[in-house]
């Protein structure tokens, strides 16, 4: 033992640079270091695999190989525990969540010159621990017995990995792309005997599994970016008797999570926001400090304080209370990771008021901010008594009042008035809490910006129709004195053709036995007459073809404050008769074009809206009698940048009408069955497209 009279140097580094920061600990401080000990081993990592049958198989791996553990089981609570002497914790956290099989989580505590490592477990089941080279595996198994209460002898570890009977062989790799953008990664092994590992490095996830070959083919890279996933490459290489699996991701951010079910692993990929990542990261690691090391024996704990707020550039001021000595090896820790460590273990508390750093014993703090609150409240009931009058600008006096009072700013003592007429607060409090109540009211009572909403709605029609008739006619007098008898339906007068003898004209009138196929309101016509032997034979040819193309646009305007709905209407209501046990009564229903819009306004001068849009129109055609109203409703919220247009939507409708009427079986013959046959064609096209244009009214606006 060499007994030395040092002042102790710790060698950090500030902003990159390193520096020196020295400190003498005392005028005397006796430091007692042991020569010879071997430089321990540190556990950097901690991880697990699922394996079938709710056993998991836990992972620790070292800086060095580690002394063989000793370990023991706990039934209640059902407990794994192992001792690792002469090792200490640099994996970055105290624990890690492990929630599955037979295990819950795992615990890291330094003591006494070895770290303990706790496996909380849901029942008690056997394990088994293998030591090879710097990575011990322990595999709880939830089919096996438990083993005994404690083992006195180190458990039995062996230095390599045990060799299978068969080795695995990677037969086919699959990727699926799940709901939420997440990927899946699936490996199907020729069975559950795999050694696998998996671990993040740097950005890509690891997966290596022992004792494991490539089957035909696998030998490549698989390109899985038109997924849209987190993952983007899946690279697959064989290196002696493992294989690696190096899952590259894209750049955004991600978490993972592996598991094994049968002769399948699977590693999914969750996509993550960046408050998501930040959390995680958080939650993982909450420590930002400068990193230091500090490897002291039997020190004052107030030398090591003083050291960690000088690294920290600090004030310090500790409690009488706060004494003893600690042994600690600290290696790369952040300042407040090692200064929480040491108040954990010695169980002191700490405060950060602006740049100084208070310590005390937990009981102390704890006591000293319990009188500091006793204190308060004795001041606010022994304050005075302040009455004020305060007028509201922008907003209503009893809705401030509401406001004040759901944020119980208004104390026992207190009281709170409000009117309307004057738009005055009458408010009632101690010095202290008016001013918190003023700073209140000067964030509600601010001037509400106001929003313009414009909507269009463009609806055109184009309407097409086509219509080819004929109509046949005939006339016969057999005498010239009389006796006539026609046929058919001529529309009129033959022109050209002389009167019928006898009759006077050459006009056939419309009678039932003959083609009648023509067109309503041709707008065109070509009639043809046969004349002879006082036989008068005619044939009307008759087409229409129309084109029509109408345009509506209505243009619904509204203004409301932001965060306030506002609604307008134009329209009618139209009466709808019913009949209830024998009585008729008269109902309205309205038919309106309206605009329902609540308005939000964004930083950055984006606008979100929550929409309705209706729009009735009576149909001209009825049912039974009954009227029909034609609807088009839109709902929807929508973000749109101030000034802008957005189309919200369409509505696209063909219609396309074939009409034919012929003569049965002349109207089936090629050529000449179109003298017997009437045909219409019609096509009509509507189309609704809705516009919104919201914009944000400014004083300059106003003005104008």
């Amino acid at each position: 033992m060499n007994i030395m009279t040092m002042s102790t140097f710790t060698k950090v580094k500030m902003g990159g640079v390193p520096r020196i920061v020295g400190r003498y600990l005392s005028t005397a401080l006796v430091v007692l270091t042991s020569i010879g000990i071997a430089e321990s081993a540190e556990l950097k990592r901690a991880g697990f695999v699922s394996l079938p049958g709710q056993s998991v198989e836990l992972k620790l791996e070292f800086d060095s190989t580690p002394t063989v553990p000793t370990s023991y089981v706990i039934d209640n609570p059902p407990r794994l525990v192992m001792d690792f002497w002469g090792a200490s914790n640099g994996a970055g956290s105290r624990a890690i969540d492990v929630k599955t099989g037979v295990v819950d989580n795992l615990s890291f505590v330094e003591a006494d010159g070895r770290l303990r490592v706790v496996a909380n477990l849901y029942s008690t089941v056997g394990h088994n621990v293998e030591l090879s080279n710097s990575q011990v595996v322990v595999t709880l198994d939830a089919a096996s017995s438990p083993v005994a209460r404690q083992s006195d002898a180190p458990v039995r570890a062996s230095n390599t990995v045990t060799a299978q009977s068969q080795g695995t062989t990677i037969r086919d790799l699959d990727f699926k792309r799940l709901e939420g953008n997440q990927g899946r990664v699936i490996i199907d092994l020729s069975n559950d005997q795999a050694r696998l590992d998996v671990n993040r490095e740097g950005g890509n996830v690891v997966v290596t599994l022992s004792d494991t070959r490539l089957g035909d083919g696998m030998d490549r890279r698989f390109d899985v970016q038109d997924f849209a996933t987190p993952l983007s490459f899946i690279d697959m290489m064989s290196v002696g008797g493992s294989t690696t699996i190096l899952m590259r991701p894209s750049s955004a951010p991600f978490d993972y999570m592996a598991y094994q079910t049968g002769n399948q692993l699977f590693v999914d990929f969750i996509p993550l926001t960046r408050n998501e990542q930040e959390e995680l990261r958080a939650n993982q690691f909450p420590y930002s400090g400068e990193r230091i090391d500090l490897n002291f024996q039997n020190v004052e704990v107030r030398a090591v304080l003083q050291i960690i707020a000088e690294v920290a550039e600090k004030n310090l001021v500790v409690s009488d209370n706060v004494g003893g000595t600690t042994t600690l090896r600290l290696k790369n820790v952040p300042w407040d990771q090692a200064l929480d460590i040491i108040l954990k273990s010695k169980n002191l508390d700490q405060r950060m008021i602006g740049n100084v750093l208070m310590v005390g014993t937990a009981s102390e703090i704890a006591e000293r901010e319990r009188i500091e609150i006793e204190s308060q409240k004795q001041a606010v009931e022994l304050s005075p008594l302040l009455t004020e009058f305060v007028q509201i600008d922008f907003r209503r006096a009893s809705d401030m009042k509401s406001r004040l009072e759901e944020a119980r700013l208004i104390t026992e003592r207190g009281f709170l008035l409000a009117d309307d007429q004057t738009n005055v607060l009458m408010i009632r409090e101690t010095r202290e809490q008016m001013e918190q109540i003023r700073r209140t009211l000067r964030r509600f009572d601010v001037q509400v910006s106001q929003v313009l909403v414009e909507a269009r709605l463009v609806t055109a029609s184009t309407e097409f129709a086509r219509e080819l008739g004929v109509r046949w006619g005939a006339l016969h007098n057999s005498t010239p004195s009389g006796n006539d008898f026609s046929i058919g339906g001529g529309a009129g007068s033959v022109p050209g053709v002389p009167s019928v003898p006898g009759s006077g004209n050459t006009s056939i009138p419309s009678m039932p036995g003959m083609v009648d196929f023509g067109v309503g309101n041709p707008t065109s016509a070509l009639r043809v007459g046969y004349l002879g032997g006082g036989l008068l034979l005619s044939a009307e040819l008759s087409a229409l073809q129309s084109d029509n193309k109408v345009e509506i646009i209505s243009q619904p305007k509204v203004i409301t404050t932001n965060g306030r709905p506002a609604v307008i209407k134009s329209g009618q209501e139209v009466a709808f008769q019913t009949v209830e046990n024998g009585e008729v009564s008269l109902e309205f229903k309205e038919v309106v074009l309206s605009l329902e819009v609540t308005p939000q306004i964004n930083p950055g001068d984006r606008i979100s809206m929550d929409l309705k849009i209706l729009q009735d129109s009576l149909d001209p055609n009825r049912l039974g009698g009954e009227l029909l109203i034609n609807t088009n409703q839109l709902e929807t919220s929508v973000v749109v940048n101030d000034g802008d247009t957005i189309v919200l939507g369409g509505v696209f409708r063909n219609d396309i009408e074939n009409e034919i009427r012929k003569t049965p079986v002349l109207g089936d013959l090629p050529v000449v069955g179109n003298m017997f046959r009437y045909k219409r064609e019609r096509e009509t096209k509507r189309e609704l497209l809705i516009f919104i244009t919201p914009t944000m009214i400014r004083e300059s606006l106003v003005v104008q």
